[in-house]
C-alpha cells in the first residue's frame, strides 16, 4: 500500500510505502495465572491501557511477618511490570480491615491487661500471685484440657515428656499453649527475683483470657478498638516501606464504610440471596446462590466447598454459631454485636460487618460491577475471596466480578508452616534485622509469585549470591565510566576512545538484544520474573567475558557498550522494585538513604581524592618496579609527591603546607576565593620554573655545541694543525710553521707562540684518541 504525500506543483509527489504490522506469536502475549482457570491465560483488561485492581490489605491487630512480606513485596513486583514494563494505567485499591474478631479480642486483651497491671501498683503481692494462679488452671483446662491430667504444680514434669514436635502435627496451637504456662508458672516460682514488667509479660498471655472471660462484656468504648487497630496500621505501612512496597493508589478503611456496607447488604437480601437470623445477624444463603443458574459458588477452590473447618474458621471465634443458619455453608454478613463488641446501627439491630462483605462493598465503590484483577494470598482463596465473589455478583446479579484472580503461594520456614509454637514465626522487623530489604525482595523474585515459598538458608545464599554478581558488575562498569570521563575532562578529546563495534563488541551487542527478547517473554509468561533474572545474569557474564576478552588491548573497551547494557539491567531491576541510582548504572547501595539522589554522594565526594591516591600509587608502583637505582626511586617519588601537593590536589581544593618541624603536612580546605588565589601562585611559580628550565637549556646546548667544537678541534693530528698554506710557506717536522705564505721567514717571537699552540694542541690530541679507544 502506499500513500502520495501533497506537495509543491514543482515536486514530483513523494510515495510512501506503510510498513506492515509485525506478526506477535501466541507465546509473546501476556499471559498470568489465573486461579478462577487454574491455568495461565491471557491477560485482557476490561479497559484499554487501564487495569482496575484491588487487593486484599492487612488485618491490623499484630506484627506483620514474613508471611506478610512474602504477598504484598510479590504483589508490589507484578504490580510494578504491569505498571512500568508493560505501561498499564493501574488503579490499585487497598482496604484495611480495623472491624474483626481478632481485632475485637486483642484490642480487649490489651485494655483489660493493662488495667490489671495498674491494679498490681507495681508489685505481686499474694492476692495477685492468688489471681495468676486461678488463670493459669483456668487456661491449662480450656486450652489443654484432656491432654494434662495432672496439678497444675506438676506441669512443667508432665511438659518435659512431650514431644512438641509430634504434639503440633495433630494439635497445632498445643506446643504455644504449653510454652504459656510454663512461662507463667516460671515467673510465679521466681517472683521474688523477676523484675515486675518481665513477670506481667511473662504470665500475659494466660491472665488475659481469664480476664476477658470475665470482664471482656464491660470493653464497650469504640475508641478502645480503634486505638489498636490504629497502631498496628502504622505499624504495616512502616513496614512496606522499609520492604519498598509502593503504597495503594487508594486505601480504604473497613470503619469508614460501615453506612455503605448496610446498604450492600440490603441489596443483596431484596434479590433473595440473604436473610436476617432472629438475633439480628444476617446470612449469605450459599444454597440458594449455588442453585441458580446464572451463579456458581466457589469459584477459585470448588473442592472446599462443604469444608466446615475452614467456613468456620473464616466467620471467626465471636460468631454465634446458633444464631439460626439455614446451613453450616452460609456465612455472615452482617453480625449483631454482642456485649463487649463494638456496634453501629443497622435495620436488622445493632452489630458489625462480617469479614467478607467488607472488601465486596469497598471494592465495588471503584470498580463497580467488574474488576480486572483481584489478589491476596492463597490462604484467603476460600473462603474469604470465594465468598467476595459470590455477595458481589448477587448484589450486581452479575456472571463475574472478578476477571483474574492472582493468589501469591504459602511461605514456609525450612519447609513447615510458620509458627509462632514452633519458634518460626519470623516479623518482617525480625527478618529486616537479618538480611536487608534487598536480599528479600531477590528471593521472592526468584521464586514463581504464585508458587510456594520455603524460606530456607540455602535460598537466602542464592539471594545474595545474585545481589553480589550484580553489586561487582555495577562497581566495574561504573570504574571504567568514571574512568572514561576523566580521561576526557583532562586531554578534553575522545581520540583515546575507539568507537566502532568489531567482533567482541558485535557479540555483546547481539547478548543484549537477546536478554530484552527473553526477559520479555519471561514477563509475558506469568510475570516470570525468576526467569528474567536469570536472563539478566547470563547478560552480566556475557559482559564479563568480553571484559576479559579486551583485558590485554589497553583502551579498547567500549565503555559506552558496557553502560547500556548496565541501564538495561538497571531499568529492569527498577520495574522489579529494586531502589536504583539516579544515574541508572545499578542500585543504591545498602544502607543508604531511601532518597536516590543519595545513591552515589559517596562516591561523588571521595572519587577525585581516590584517584589521585590511585594515580600516586601507580607512579611509585612503575618505579618500584623499573628504577635502577635507589637515588633514581627517590627522585621519582618526591617528584610525585609535589606534583601531588603542587597540582592535583589543590585542583579539587585541598592545600597541603609542609612543615619544617618534623610535623606532618598542614591540610586546608581552601574557599573558591583562596583556590583561585593558589592556583595563579602556582602558575606564577610554574612561569619561573619554565623561564629557569629554558635559560638552563640554552645553557646545556651552549656547552654541548662547545665541546663538539673541542672535540673537532682535537680530531685533528698535531702535524696538519698549520697547514694553511695561505699563512704559511714551509714548516719544520713536527709541523711548525718556518715562514708565512710569501716565504719570509716568521719571527722569533711568532714561532714562540705558534710552538706553545702546538704543544697544548697535542695534550688535547692525545686526550682525544684515548677517548676514542676507551669507547672502542
Amino acid at each position: 500500500m502506499t500513500t502520495e504525500s501533497t506537495a509543491g506543483p514543482s515536486y514530483v509527489p513523494t510515495k510512501w510505502y506503510k510498513p506492515e504490522k509485525p506478526v506477535v506469536s501466541d507465546d509473546a502475549v501476556l499471559k498470568v495465572y489465573n486461579t478462577l482457570t487454574h491455568s495461565k491465560v491471557e491477560f485482557v483488561p476490561i479497559e484499554a491501557g487501564k487495569v482496575k485492581w484491588y487487593s486484599c490489605g492487612p488485618t491490623v491487630y499484630n506484627p506483620s511477618h514474613m508471611g506478610h512480606a512474602r504477598n504484598y513485596v510479590s504483589i508490589d513486583i507484578n504490580r510494578r511490570i504491569l505498571q512500568d514494563y508493560f505501561n498499564y494505567d493501574v488503579e490499585f485499591i487497598q482496604n484495611v480491615t480495623d472491624i474483626d474478631d481478632k481485632i475485637i479480642l486483642k484490642a480487649r486483651h490489651e485494655w483489660l491487661f493493662d488495667e490489671f497491671v495498674k491494679g498490681c501498683g507495681g508489685s505481686v503481692n499474694d492476692s495477685v500471685v492468688s489471681e495468676i494462679e486461678s488463670a493459669i488452671a483456668e487456661y491449662i483446662e480450656k486450652n489443654i484440657g484432656e491432654d494434662f491430667t495432672g496439678q497444675v504444680c506438676d506441669f512443667n514434669k508432665w511438659s518435659e515428656g512431650i514431644d512438641l514436635k509430634e504434639a503440633a502435627v495433630n494439635k497445632p496451637k498445643l506446643p504455644m499453649h504449653i510454652k504459656a504456662v510454663k512461662s507463667a508458672i516460671d515467673a510465679v516460682s521466681n517472683k521474688e527475683n523477676m523484675p515486675f514488667d518481665a513477670l506481667m509479660n511473662a504470665v500475659k498471655d494466660v491472665v488475659v483470657e481469664k480476664l476477658d472471660s470475665e470482664k471482656g462484656s464491660t470493653v464497650t468504648d469504640h475508641s478502645i478498638f480503634r486505638k489498636c487497630s490504629a497502631y498496628w496500621e502504622r505499624q504495616f505501612d512502616e513496614d512496606m516501606k522499609k520492604l519498598n512496597v509502593m503504597p495503594p493508589t487508594v486505601v480504604t478503611r473497613v470503619s469508614e464504610y460501615v453506612p455503605e456496607i448496610v446498604a450492600y447488604v440490603e441489596e443483596i437480601i431484596r434479590r433473595g440471596y440473604a436473610y436476617v437470623t432472629r438475633d439480628g445477624s444476617v446470612y449469605f444463603n450459599t444454597g440458594k446462590f449455588d442453585h441458580s443458574n446464572e451463579h456458581q459458588y466457589a469459584k477459585c477452590q470448588p473442592w472446599s466447598k462443604g469444608d466446615i473447618a475452614l467456613v468456620a474458621d473464616g466467620e471467626g471465634s465471636l460468631s454465634n454459631a446458633a444464631a439460626g443458619k439455614l446451613s453450616p455453608n452460609d456465612f455472615a454478613l452482617w453480625k449483631a454485636s454482642k456485649a463487649g463488641e463494638p456496634f453501629w446501627d443497622s435495620p436488622w439491630g445493632p452489630g458489625r460487618p462480617g469479614w467478607h462483605i467488607e472488601c465486596s462493598v469497598m471494592g465495588s465503590d471503584f470498580v463497580g460491577d467488574k474488576m480486572d484483577i483481584h489478589s491476596g494470598g492463597i490462604d484467603l482463596a476460600f473462603p474469604h475471596h470465594d465468598n467476595e465473589m459470590a455477595q458481589s455478583e448477587a448484589h450486581f446479579e452479575c456472571k463475574q466480578w472478578v476477571n483474574y484472580f492472582l493468589h501469591t503461594g504459602h511461605l514456609h520456614i525450612e519447609g513447615q508452616k510458620m509458627s509462632k509454637s514452633l519458634k518460626n514465626f519470623i516479623t518482617i522487623d525480625d527478618a529486616l534485622e537479618k538480611y536487608s530489604s534487598r536480599e528479600l525482595r531477590m528471593v521472592f523474585a526468584l521464586v514463581p509469585w504464585n508458587s510456594p515459598l520455603d524460606f530456607k538458608e540455602s535460598l537466602v545464599r542464592e539471594g545474595r549470591s545474585v545481589c553480589a554478581t550484580l553489586d561487582r558488575f555495577f562497581s566495574k562498569t561504573r570504574a571504567l565510566q568514571r574512568e572514561r570521563e576523566l580521561s576526557i575532562t583532562n586531554d578534553n578529546t575522545e581520540n583515546g576512545f575507539p568507537k566502532k563495534f568489531l567482533e567482541p563488541e558485535r557479540t555483546l551487542y547481539n547478548e543484549l538484544s537477546r536478554s530484552k527478547t527473553a526477559v520479555h517473554r519471561a514477563l509475558c509468561d506469568n510475570l516470570s520474573t525468576a526467569i528474567a533474572i536469570r536472563a539478566l545474569l547470563e547478560l552480566v557474564n556475557a559482559s564479563n567475558v568480553y571484559l576479559a576478552q579486551r583485558s590485554d588491548e589497553s583502551g579498547s573497551v567500549r565503555v559506552d557498550l558496557l553502560a547500556e547494557v548496565t541501564r538495561y539491567i538497571t531499568r529492569m531491576l527498577s520495574v522489579f522494585g529494586f531502589r536504583v541510582r539516579d544515574d541508572k548504572m545499578g542500585w543504591i547501595e545498602e544502607g543508604e538513604g531511601k532518597d536516590s539522589s543519595e545513591s552515589h554522594s559517596r562516591e561523588a565526594i571521595a572519587m577525585p581524592f581516590v584517584q589521585i591516591l590511585s594515580g600516586f600509587r601507580d607512579a611509585v608502583r612503575t618505579a618500584a618496579m623499573n628504577s635502577e637505582s635507589f637515588e633514581e626511586l627517590k627522585r621519582v617519588i618526591m617528584e610525585r609527591c609535589d606534583r601531588v601537593r603542587d597540582d592535583e590536589l589543590l585542583s579539587v581544593g585541598v592545600a597541603v603546607d609542609d612543615r619544617k618541624d618534623g610535623s606532618g603536612a598542614l591540610i586546608k580546605f581552601l574557599t573558591a576565593a583562596e583556590k583561585r588565589e593558589l592556583e595563579a601562585q602556582q602558575q606564577e611559580r610554574a612561569r619561573e620554573r619554565a623561564n629557569k628550565a629554558e635559560r638552563a637549556e640554552r645553557a646545556r646546548l651552549a656547552r654541548e655545541r662547545e665541546e663538539a667544537e673541542r672535540r673537532e678541534r682535537a680530531r685533528v693530528p698535531p702535524e696538519m694543525l698549520f697547514q694553511d698554506k695561505s699563512l704559511y710557506g714551509s714548516w719544520d717536522s713536527d709541523g711548525l710553521p718556518l715562514t708565512d705564505a710569501s716565504g719570509v721567514e716568521l719571527s722569533k717571537s711568532s714561532r714562540k707562540k705558534l710552538a706553545k699552540q702546538l704543544a697544548a694542541h697535542k695534550k688535547l690530541h692525545e686526550a682525544f684518541k684515548k677517548e676514542e679507544e676507551n669507547t672502542k
